[in-house]
């Protein structure tokens, strides 16, 4: 999976790589700075945790990225 949303903070989109088959779990934050996880479950309480839903120009494309990161790792 992968995403790509602009946010009120930057000109620039953020985003958000959760791919499984290759062990790729990143963002890319609104300050252009990167973070990378060891999982999906990583990727998503620092999601929850450093953004919300209120700073992005779409809040329900946030919504529907969050959703089906959580689906996806329920069905791990």
């Amino acid at each position: 999976m992968e995403f790509e949303f602009m946010t009120t903070e930057c000109a620039l989109p953020c985003l958000v790589v959760a791919d499984d088959d290759n062990g790729r779990y990143m963002i890319q934050n609104v300050d252009r700075s990167g973070e990378v996880f060891n999982s999906k479950e990583e990727l998503l309480e620092w999601m929850e945790t450093c953004w919300r839903r209120e700073m992005m120009v779409e809040p329900e494309l946030y919504d529907r990225m969050l959703k089906e990161l959580k689906e996806s790792v329920l069905l791990v």
